[in-house]
């Protein structure tokens, strides 16, 4: 089995390159913290590296001042784990550059996974990355220690959205539970974590509220956030972290979705869904993909275009019920 492989790989080997995708969420860099921690207590050499800036809700985790933004990928390394990355390309600019360290070994939850890896550990129905760190962590008989547990609570409560998401499983709460058990504070986790807002951001989110929109009799709630909202706020992309969830809470509401300007004529859609439609299909259409309840894509072109767009192909999936 592969999981087996893994494992003899994580026991045998001295050197290794952990990397998550670029602009990191909770589960992405809690997973990499994670495993390096337990393969640094048992005497590995182990280089993180996330390419870009770690957001701020992060800057207290265990471990953090060891993620590189740069790294020599030729300088020696048993294998390369790639984590939370449904393709190689979400690791960033240097993704080709991964290419050329084997074994590639890709770690994943997302379903449509394009199974880039020499192995492929790939299981949809984890909850996050960081529970199958977790499963890893056992079988290959690694060490735990209170920066691994703080860690894989991380990964795993913020991937199930403190545990109100539809991944939320009984095994999601079972590890969470023996993490607490080594001193992790699910309340000083989830207040530096999930509800840290700076003052930036609260003014980053007033002016995304007064741009809410609801299409199709109330079923899609949209909302936007442009680069002079972000100048004018003082805040920056990683600030808009978990904003689009804001729509979804309104009453009636399917789709939510929050459209980010990240360049001229260039934005990124985030979808959630609150019952029934797909949003990774639905993300699939335009080139993105994700989970059934959250997904997102990119696309270029001019704002009321591509929000039409978006809008009339939204509106076939809502159709079809």
């Amino acid at each position: 089995m592969v999981v087996n492989a893994i494992a003899d790989i994580l026991k045998k080997g001295k050197r290794f390159l952990l990397a998550s995708h670029k602009d990191p969420d909770g589960d992405a860099i809690g997973s990499i913290l994670a495993l390096g921690e337990t393969l640094i207590l048992s005497g590995k050499d182990v280089v993180l590296f996330n390419e870009g800036p770690i957001p701020d809700s992060f800057a207290s985790l265990k471990g953090i001042e060891r993620v590189a933004n740069s790294i020599n990928p030729e300088s020696g390394f048993d294998a390369l784990f790639v984590l939370d990355c449904a393709s190689l390309e979400r690791a960033g600019n240097i993704s080709f550059h991964l290419t050329k360290i084997e074994p590639l070994i890709n770690i994943d939850h997302h379903k449509n996974n394009s199974q880039f890896g020499d192995l492929n550990l790939v299981d949809p129905d984890s909850s996050s990355v960081g529970e199958i760190v977790y499963r890893l962590i056992k079988l290959a008989d690694l060490p735990m220690n209170a920066p691994v547990a703080e860690n894989i609570f991380v990964a795993i409560l913020t991937d199930t959205g403190s545990f109100r998401y539809e991944n939320t499983t009984r095994e999601a709460f079972h590890i969470a539970g023996e993490m607490l058990g080594w001193g992790v504070s699910c309340w000083e986790i989830s207040r530096k974590v999930m509800d840290g807002y700076t003052l930036k951001k609260l003014r980053l989110l007033e002016l995304m509220l007064k741009t809410m929109e609801l299409y199709h009799a109330g079923k899609v709630g949209l909302i936007t956030i442009t680069k002079q909202m972000l100048s004018k706020a003082g805040a920056d992309d990683f600030d808009s972290e978990r904003f689009v969830d804001y729509p979804r809470f309104i009453s009636g509401v399917e789709i939510a979705v929050l459209i980010r300007e990240i360049g001229r004529d260039y934005y990124k859609f985030s979808l959630r869904s609150n019952d029934w439609v797909n949003v990774a299909d639905l993300a699939n259409h335009f080139g993105g993909g994700g989970h059934p309840s959250a997904a997102a894509f990119t696309r270029e072109g001019r704002l009321d275009l591509v929000k039409q767009d978006f809008l009339s192909k939204a509106r076939s999936f809502l159709d079809r019920r």
